[in-house]
């Protein structure tokens, strides 16, 4: 049997999940060859043994394929990159195929060429099922947003060729199998892989980023970009005391671009605090990653409207550490169910600095029992097994 995994897109969490699954195919004996679709890149970041396998064939889409797709309009897009799929699978005819952006894809698969093998995808943003007086849309344009993608989704189900449809918004299960009874709505962990390390490597980073030993530190992680919610962190540092702010040490970890750098820069230029803030502008991976929560006191996930799950608070459950979260959507009402920290407004820069005060003294109540299920909840081992498990049901190992 031939299992095709096809996306896109190869920087963030794409790259993790692909790579979370190559992990788990080389090291079970599953049935049949795996071939990977992604753009460059991919192959480089695995070990020689993975590359080597006869059972796993990677294949890179070209600049000039890329450009094409991505380049079009939101709706162009949708049946472009489609057509990039269709065209590959007409090639590789294989028995099974795994969208990892399914978001993308959507008009595609509903109104576009016919599939030549049953498709399974990951749906990363429903919405629509957003209900609580927090999320539910106010504005027009978030009614006919949300009104749009259930329309598409509705349409999207109807189409023979899709069989499987993964959820990491586990609450959007029931709403969305309840619009079907063809497809198979399935819940999916998120992909987090734990790293061994120490406590004199976590030192080391601490000394090595200068932050001070007197300091609670506030770790905001990820590509970053405008929807991070740092302007208004940046800002609710600006509202705390002298004698708080004395305290405090941010560490803004991850890529960012050289516009989005400025804007940051500027922002940081006109604040009179006596905090300190870390630039570790660079992308992260592997046990470094790791090592940047064990350092941290509290983490941060001030998404703008992020609708969905974030493997970040996964991360975060992982070291124990709790979250000063978001308000909004799915990972809003999780913090709040499961006791992970503090939610807050996290376009207001005064709500925030409460959070930050809260923090410093003391005051944010979490449970660890609950950081702990989430965390084993949400493993690369999991993942794999749900999704392989749901396409191969009969075939895929069991745990060892």
């Amino acid at each position: 049997m031939k299992f095709l995994v096809f996306d896109t897109i190869l920087n963030g969490h794409h790259s993790d999940y692909i790579t979370c699954l190559i992990e788990y195919w080389c090291n079970n004996t599953m049935p049949g060859e795996l071939i990977v679709v992604t753009p460059r890149g991919l192959g480089a970041s695995l070990p020689a043994d993975y590359t080597a396998s006869t059972r796993l064939t990677l294949i890179e889409l070209t600049d000039q394929e890329l450009r094409q797709a991505q380049q079009a309009s939101r709706i162009s897009r949708a049946f472009a990159e489609w057509n990039l799929f269709v065209r590959y699978a007409e090639k590789i005819r294989p028995d099974h195929a795994v969208l990892m952006y399914f978001d993308l894809f959507q008009l595609g698969v509903w109104l576009g060429k016919k599939s030549p093998c049953p498709v399974s995808g990951i749906y990363f943003r429903p919405s629509f099922h957003y209900t609580s007086p927090d999320t539910a849309p106010t504005s027009f344009r978030e009614k006919s947003v949300i009104l749009r993608k259930k329309w598409v989704l509705k349409g999207v189900l109807t189409s023979s060729a899709l069989t499987n449809l993964f959820c990491l918004d586990k609450s959007s299960v029931p709403a969305i199998q309840a619009m079907t009874n063809r497809v198979r709505v399935v819940p999916l962990s998120d992909p987090v892989k734990r790293y061994d390390v120490t406590a004199a490597e976590v030192k080391a980073l601490r000394m090595s980023l200068g932050v001070e030993d007197h300091r609670t530190v506030f770790l905001l992680f990820g590509y970053l970009d405008d929807r991070k919610g740092i302007e208004p962190m940046l800002d609710a540092i600006r509202c705390l005391p002298e004698e708080e702010s004395a305290r405090l040490t941010l560490v803004l970890a991850g890529p960012i671009t050289e516009a989005y750098q400025k804007t940051v820069e500027d922002h940081l230029s006109s604040m009179n605090s006596s905090a300190q803030i870390v630039r570790y502008f660079k992308e992260i991976k592997g046990t470094a990653i790791q090592l940047l929560f064990e350092m941290s006191d509290f983490v941060l996930t001030l998404y703008q409207k992020h609708v969905g799950m974030s493997s970040i608070m996964v991360r975060a459950a992982l070291s124990q550490k709790p979250l000063i979260s978001s308000d909004f959507g799915y990972m809003g009402s999780l913090v709040k169910a499961e006791k992970l920290g503090m939610t807050v407004n996290s376009e207001s820069a005064e709500s925030i600095s409460r959070a930050l005060r809260q923090a410093l003294r003391g005051e944010i109540t979490y449970s660890t029992a609950a950081m702990q299920k989430l965390a084993e909840q949400n493993t690369s081992l999991t993942f794999a097994q749900q999704i392989f498990g749901t396409i191969t049901p009969d075939k895929t190992p069991s745990t060892p």
